[in-house]
């Protein structure tokens, strides 16, 4: 994880918490703390309603708590990690954040204003309301998708930083929210990657697959669990080259790229999720 630009915590003793500048911060390791003094960094250095925000810290500790939910670390390169989430309704402003090592060290994170854009459509009626008789349908799905991913797996199954499912344009971006006659919609839970179908579609990081099908909303479907609570998402796809149960390596192709769903064209929508939270993908594989 690049230091440039991160925020500096240290955790000493029983003194209170610190926020420091990068320069001063080495000095002060340097001189003034004793060997062995707790300390952290995150990214982004802004941190925004809808973000992933990735924890880098000294050494091991016992747990993270922040906004109501605990989170784990895991290691990668002789280094400690924590993926946090922000929801998207987060109000801007302060936050505490707790960190465990056998005493319960406190400290707030200003979380930043971020506007996601808004597109404002006159349509006839019937294109906004499902059919009836698929209602209980997508009721189920939609059900079995928040299922599967508010789980929580307690090891990591992750294999260090995340990566690209596909190289495209980003036909349209996470928190995206379409206004129908005056009546908002969910903001979009994650990020369309515009391919052609039957692009290959790689798993973003190491994991164990947990739901496969073909829904009517979001059609051909992959999930996979990364452990802690982490999961990735891979919509409308053509055709699934996995199944439940099976672990996937970073990389590994495990489907092709489709129009299935309620779509207009052939895309890939990607998600992710931490501990039940949708955050931005494009943020996860920025900041690590």
């Amino acid at each position: 994880m690049s230091k440039k630009g991160a925020t500096w915590y240290h955790l000493a003793w029983a003194t209170s918490i610190k926020i420091l500048a990068f320069s001063v911060t080495l000095f002060i390791l340097g001189g003034l703390f004793p060997a062995g003094a707790l300390t952290f960094s995150y990214l982004p250095e802004k941190p925004y309603p809808g973000a992933p925000l990735l924890l880098e810290l000294s050494q091991k500790v016992e747990k993270i708590e922040f906004l109501g939910k605990e989170y784990q670390l895991f290691a990668y390169h002789q280094k400690f990690y924590a993926l946090l989430a922000i929801p998207l309704g987060t109000v801007p402003g302060s936050y505490p954040l707790k960190i465990h090592d056998g005493k319960v060290h406190s400290f707030e994170v200003k979380i930043y204003p971020q506007k996601y854009p808004e597109e404002h459509l006159k349509v006839p009626p019937k294109m906004i309301h499902y059919p009836p008789k698929v209602i209980d349908r997508i009721k189920r799905e939609v059900k079995a998708i928040k299922q599967a991913v508010k789980g929580f797996t307690p090891r990591p199954l992750l294999d260090g930083p995340f990566v690209w499912p596909a190289t495209g344009r980003i036909s349209s971006p996470f928190g995206f929210r379409r206004v129908y006659n005056g009546v908002p919609k969910s903001h979009h839970s994650g990020i369309d990657i515009a391919v052609p179908k039957n692009t290959l579609i790689k798993a973003s990081n190491r994991g164990r697959v947990v739901l496969t099908g073909d829904f009517y909303l979001p059609g051909k479907i992959v999930i996979i669990d990364h452990g802690l609570g982490i999961y990735t998402v891979y919509c409308h796809l053509n055709k699934i080259l996995v199944q439940p149960g099976q672990i996937v390596e970073k990389g590994e192709k495990i489907a092709l790229s489709g129009a299935s769903g309620r779509v207009t064209g052939p895309h890939l929508h990607f998600g992710c999720y931490i501990r039940g939270v949708k955050v931005d993908p494009k943020t996860l594989i920025e900041v690590f």
